[in-house]
């Protein structure tokens, strides 16, 4: 699901979405979408495990023998739902009761979020994918905002970064889902006071050499034009970024037979070649303007008509 959805999103930075597939093809993908959907049972004693699924790899819901992989994951949900918005669906066959109310059986007490029942694994990578999908449901009843919010404070380290839990090391990618997960709360004040947000964005600023790295001392890598440079966007740091150097690393990462590696020489992959287009977009007007907060089209964002759980337009 998350390979699809980041094929889509390059597609969709690139203004190439809608020449890319047929009628037919998109309709095909719509559906493939849709039947990873799990839905409620009769009795409603799956509840927790309502949402998408990551894949059919292991054949249709009744047919599945590995539970693990026929329940709903909300990182998958996130991109399932997602991707059905930029192929063009209504989202009309989408059981929001049934995914909101999923999301309250995956918040821990502490405020993050795990994937799906029955996991030790949690961090703010499902607080974002909680939250996405609350944003593009307009339905924000399966989160305590309030918690969640608190949480990612704990997250902020001395350094000004974010990480996936109190005093872990600060990372691009937990940095990234933080603040994006704050903007579509509508609770950016969770960040601390001025002097601390300044810090925050001091430290997301150093992460700059060539290209973006995730973490100091590492060397830069594309994904990061993203994940870093999507959170300086939220943050209002546009103007401090050197986009020059940036798109420069990210042709230098290019592969000769298509797409973009994490660096140069590197073999390409969706994920870079995705993010690393998303990143250029926030400076180039040749391509679409794309939203930091949902790594959608901004167009597409407006005609949703979507909204923080304060009820602010994004």
């Amino acid at each position: 699901m998350t390979l699809g959805h980041l094929c889509l999103v390059g597609l969709s930075a690139l203004g190439q979405l809608e020449t890319a597939f047929s009628a037919a093809d998109r309709q095909g993908m719509i559906e493939w979408i849709y039947e990873q959907q799990v839905k409620p049972t009769a009795t409603n004693d799956n509840a927790a495990y309502c949402g998408f699924r990551g894949g059919s790899l292991f054949g249709p819901h009744e047919a599945c023998t590995y539970a693990a992989s026929n329940m709903g994951n909300v990182a998958a949900t996130y991109s399932a739902i997602a991707s059905l918005v930029l192929l063009g669906d209504d989202l009309s066959r989408v059981d929001r009761r049934a995914v909101t109310g999923a999301l309250r059986y995956l918040q821990l007490d502490s405020g993050t979020f795990a994937p799906h029942p029955g996991t030790t694994e949690s961090d703010p990578r499902f607080i974002f994918s909680a939250c996405a999908v609350s944003a593009l449901l307009n339905d924000w009843s399966g989160i305590d905002c309030d918690r969640a919010a608190k949480y990612i404070s704990e997250c902020v380290n001395l350094d000004g970064g974010l990480s996936q839990a109190s005093l872990h090391e600060s990372h691009g990618g937990h940095f990234y889902c933080c603040v994006a997960s704050l903007q579509l709360m509508g609770r950016m004040d969770a960040l601390g006071d001025e002097r601390m947000r300044r810090r925050t964005m001091q430290w997301a600023m150093m992460r700059m050499n060539d290209g973006y790295q995730g973490r100091a001392n590492k060397p830069s890598d594309v994904c990061y034009s993203f994940w870093v440079g999507a959170g300086v966007e939220i943050l209002g740091g546009h103007k401090f970024v050197d986009a020059e150097a940036l798109a420069a690393f990210t042709a230098q990462c290019e592969s000769p037979y298509g797409g973009i590696g994490k660096a140069p020489g590197a073999n390409p992959d969706p994920l870079h070649s995705a993010l690393g287009i998303v990143g250029l977009t926030f400076f180039y007007p040749e391509f679409p303007a794309m939203d930091p907060a949902l790594l959608l089209p901004r167009e597409l964002v407006a005609k949703l008509h979507v909204r923080t759980a304060s009820g602010q337009a994004i």
